[in-house]
């Protein structure tokens, strides 16, 4: 019988300037465990976190609201929002 595994994305979401520990702890210990719970389901977890694929400079401008946006929907319901 073929197994059928189904994909869970979380956005990770912060200013680009401050909780890089936090967010940097969620991905390394968090998701991790959770990952490998999640593959026990066959589900396969992936983590959005844009600081990895935009540029600072872009990450200053205007045009990166579309772009993060974007990810936010296609990762519904899952969003993950640092404070502080």
């Amino acid at each position: 019988m073929a197994t059928h595994w189904r994909t869970i994305r979380i956005f990770i979401s912060s200013t680009f300037r401050d909780m890089h520990s936090e967010r940097d702890y969620l991905v390394r210990r968090v998701f991790s465990e959770l990952r490998a719970r999640c593959a026990r389901r066959q589900l396969h977890l992936i983590d959005v976190d844009l600081r990895w694929g935009i540029p600072e400079k872009q990450a200053e401008g205007k045009g990166i609201l579309g772009t993060c946006l974007a990810e936010v929907d296609r990762c519904r319901p899952f969003f993950v929002g640092f404070l502080g």
